[in-house]
């Protein structure tokens, strides 16, 4: 048995946090399991502490927006008193932290998980974004990549073929996903004769909700069609995309629903799910939305939707800038001619096996090591 830690930026509503816990409770099964947060707010707060395994929180003051590194002392501090461990930054906003904080720590071992495209071509920041990429690798003992598509960064690329990084995509569990889908309805709208369409994920401009937006505005033309998205956001954000949605059109069809705890609910009673985009990984949201069944849309700059979907046959694919080519898809999928995802999701099931192998793989050299400076 060895001590594995889990590292979050915070405990707040994403797929990270989801996949984090997951991950805690499967290794707790085998291992010492502790999961870390930097910040201790977060929707997932009450959850995360109903784990099998060990939570600490770093700070339980609230983080602040402009930094992501106030817990490196703090988990430095932490770390020090720990055995020997491996250590999993689960999401990209807590790389700096873990990375800042071991340095100099060899009883620590670091895996970083990259769920987000790191060759986004936008100047001055993407090449900042991938010299901060090549730090990262030459610190880690491993990489998990979330998705094929992450292959385009030669830097991972590179670190695949040498061993150093592996290829893991994210996954959902189809029994788990149909039981909670069968929960009482979260919303009067979901019991309508008025279609949802459905978006999901953090108010942030990578997910393209803007684009979604003015796609239904331009479908209501056809159809009446109610617009929710579920996801935390600024009240800046929330202000902007209720601003944007009123000049589409869509009046008292739009709907902010914040965060939740059941997406299935949800979702099985969505006439369409849209995943609109600019960048991804390896989509849960989408994964989670094919698990119970409703027909979906993804843009082809998702990371790797396009492959999940099978180039079309288990969704459509748009190229993600078009509004108009949205709208058409939303029509089409809210149709007698909806292309429907079937039984692809158990194709990507929970992935806790996988990163199980590859902390275990780090620990037996960290004893290989041990023994031989013995």
């Amino acid at each position: 048995m060895g001590t594995i830690i889990i590292y979050v930026h915070d405990l707040r509503s994403s797929g990270v946090v989801r996949d984090a816990m997951m991950l805690a409770d499967h290794i707790a099964g085998r291992h010492d399991a502790i999961l870390v947060a930097g910040h201790g707010e977060g929707f997932f707060r009450e959850e995360a502490e109903r784990g099998r395994y060990r939570l600490v929180i770093l700070k339980d003051r609230p983080s602040p927006a402009a930094s992501r590194i106030t817990a490196a002392q703090p988990l430095r501090r932490w770390l020090r008193h720990q055995p020997p461990a491996v250590l999993l930054s689960m999401g990209n906003h807590g790389h700096a932290t873990a990375y800042l904080a071991c340095r100099g720590l060899g009883h620590v071992r670091r895996i970083y998980r990259i769920s987000n495209e790191v060759t986004r071509g936008d100047g001055l920041r993407g090449a900042l974004r991938m010299h901060w990429m090549e730090r990262l690798i030459a610190d880690a003992a491993r990489i998990a990549i979330v998705g094929a598509a992450l292959r385009r960064a030669p830097m991972l690329a590179r670190a695949i073929g040498r061993g150093q990084a592996i290829e893991i995509a994210s996954g959902v569990d189809g029994d788990h996903a149909r039981a909670m889908a069968a929960a009482p309805v979260p919303h009067p709208w979901l019991d309508a004769e008025v279609p949802v369409v459905l978006g999901i994920g953090r108010l942030r401009p990578q997910k393209n909700f803007d684009l979604l937006i003015e796609a239904v505005g331009i479908a209501r033309a056809e159809r009446r069609l109610r617009l929710v998205i579920l996801g935390d956001g600024t009240g800046e954000e929330r202000s902007r995309l209720e601003q944007l949605a009123a000049r589409a059109g869509l009046g008292e069809d739009f709907l902010l629903a914040g965060e939740s705890s059941n997406v299935f609910a949800w979702a099985a009673r969505a006439g369409a799910f849209v995943l609109p985009s600019r960048w991804e990984g390896s989509s849960v949201a989408l994964l989670e939305a094919m698990a119970v069944g409703v027909p979906v849309i993804a843009s082809r700059l998702a990371g790797d939707a396009a492959q999940v979907l099978d180039e079309g046959r288990h969704g459509l694919l748009v190229g993600g800038e078009d509004r108009t080519e949205l709208a058409r898809a939303i029509l089409v999928q809210l149709s007698g001619y909806a292309v429907r995802p079937g039984d692809r999701a158990r194709a990507y099931g929970l992935p806790g096996a996988a990163y199980l192998d590859l902390v275990e793989a780090v620990m037996a050299e960290m004893d290989g090591t041990a023994r031989a400076a013995a």
